[in-house]
C-alpha cells in the first residue's frame, strides 16, 4: 500500500517574517543618513578645526589671541556662569515637572502637565523671547502689575539684565529637561518609597537614598542637554541681554560679521565645541553608558 507523504509544515515552506534586515539593505538605508551627518555635521566641524589652527598666523596663536582678548574671557565667563545656573534651574523645576507628570492619575491634569511643558517645545525662540522681552519691559506687563498694586513706584529694569536672559533661557531649556528626566521618573517603582517607610525611614532619607540614585542617570543626561545647548545661545542674549549680556555666541558673531577676524572667531568656537565635549564625556565618566541610555528611556 503506497503512503501518502505528510505536508511540509508552514514554516518549512514559507520563510519566517524577521524584523531583522540582512547586512546589505540595511547599510543601503542607513547610508543617507551617515552621508548627510558627515556632510553636514562632521565636515564643517573638522574644517572648523582645521582653520582655528591654519588661518591667521596658524598654530595656536589663534587660541592665544582668543584669550588674551578680555571681551572674549569676560563673555566666556558670563556665558558658562549663566548656563550653569540655567542648567540649575532646569533640574530643580523639570525634575518637579517630570515627578508630577509621572505621579499624575487624572488624565485633565497630565494633559495640563504635557501641554505646558510641549507648548513652548514647540514655538520657535524668537516668538518666546519677543514674548519674554513684552513681558520684561519697562512699560510691560510685570512692572505695570507691580505698580498697579503699589508694590513700586518707578518701573524695575529687568530687560537687558543677566536675569533677563537667565529667564529667557530657564523657558526654552525646560522641556528639553523634563523629557530627559521623565522616563527615570516614569519608571521608578514607588512602591519603594513606600516599603522604606514601613521600615522606618524618613521621607527626607527615603528619597535622597532610593529616589535619587535611581533618577541620577536621568538628572545628569537632562544637565548635560541643557549646559551643552545652554552655552551655544545666540538669539536669547541678543535680545533680552544686548549688549550689557555678552555671550560667546554674540562675541564669535561680531568678530566674523563685524570685525571681519574669522581666525579668532574659528578659536573661539572651538573653545565651545572642546566644553560641550568635556561636559559630555564627564557625563559619560560619572553614570557609564549604559545608565545614561536608560536615563534617556533607551534600552538598559
Amino acid at each position: 500500500m503506497a503512503t501518502v507523504e505528510a505536508p511540509a509544515p508552514r514554516a518549512e515552506r514559507r520563510r519566517a517574517w524577521s524584523a531583522a534586515l540582512p547586512n546589505l539593505p540595511a547599510a543601503l538605508m542607513v547610508l543617507p543618513m551617515v552621508a548627510a551627518a558627515a556632510l553636514f555635521i562632521v565636515y564643517p566641524l573638522v574644517k572648523l578645526v582645521v582653520d582655528s589652527l591654519t588661518e591667521g598666523d596658524g598654530g595656536i596663536s589663534n587660541y592665544v589671541a582668543a584669550f588674551s582678548s578680555a571681551a572674549i574671557r569676560n563673555s566666556l565667563a558670563s556665558t558658562l556662569t549663566m548656563s550653569i545656573v540655567v542648567t540649575i534651574l532646569c533640574l530643580l523645576m523639570g525634575g518637579s515637572l517630570a515627578w508630577a507628570l509621572s505621579k499624575a492619575r487624572s488624565p485633565r491634569v497630565k494633559a495640563l502637565l504635557w501641554a505646558a511643558v510641549l507648548l513652548p517645545f514647540w514655538m520657535g525662540v524668537v516668538v518666546k523671547t519677543y514674548g519674554w522681552s513684552i513681558l520684561l519691559a519697562s512699560n510691560g506687563v510685570i512692572n505695570s502689575f507691580l505698580q498697579a498694586i503699589g508694590l513700586i513706584d518707578e518701573p524695575l529694569k529687568l530687560l537687558y539684565t543677566d536675569l533677563a536672559v537667565i529667564i529667557g533661557m530657564t523657558y526654552t531649556m525646560l522641556p528639553y529637561a523634563v523629557l530627559a528626566m521623565f522616563p527615570t521618573m516614569s519608571g521608578f517603582n514607588q512602591d519603594l518609597l513606600r516599603s522604606s517607610s514601613v521600615m522606618g525611614a524618613s521621607r527626607t532619607r527615603a528619597m535622597w537614598q532610593i529616589w535619587l540614585p535611581a533618577v541620577r542617570p536621568g538628572m545628569v543626561a537632562a544637565g548635560a542637554i541643557v549646559f551643552a545647548i545652554s552655552i551655544g545661545f545666540y538669539v536669547t542674549p541678543v535680545l533680552l541681554g544686548g549688549a550689557q549680556v555678552p555671550f560667546m555666541a554674540t562675541v564669535i558673531g561680531d568678530d566674523i560679521y563685524s570685525f571681519f577676524n574669522y581666525p579668532r572667531a574659528s578659536a573661539s568656537s572651538v573653545i565651545l565645541l572642546v566644553i560641550a565635549l568635556a561636559v559630555l564625556a564627564l557625563t559619560l565618566r560619572l553614570v557609564g553608558g549604559q545608565a545614561l541610555r536608560g536615563g534617556l528611556g533607551g534600552a538598559k
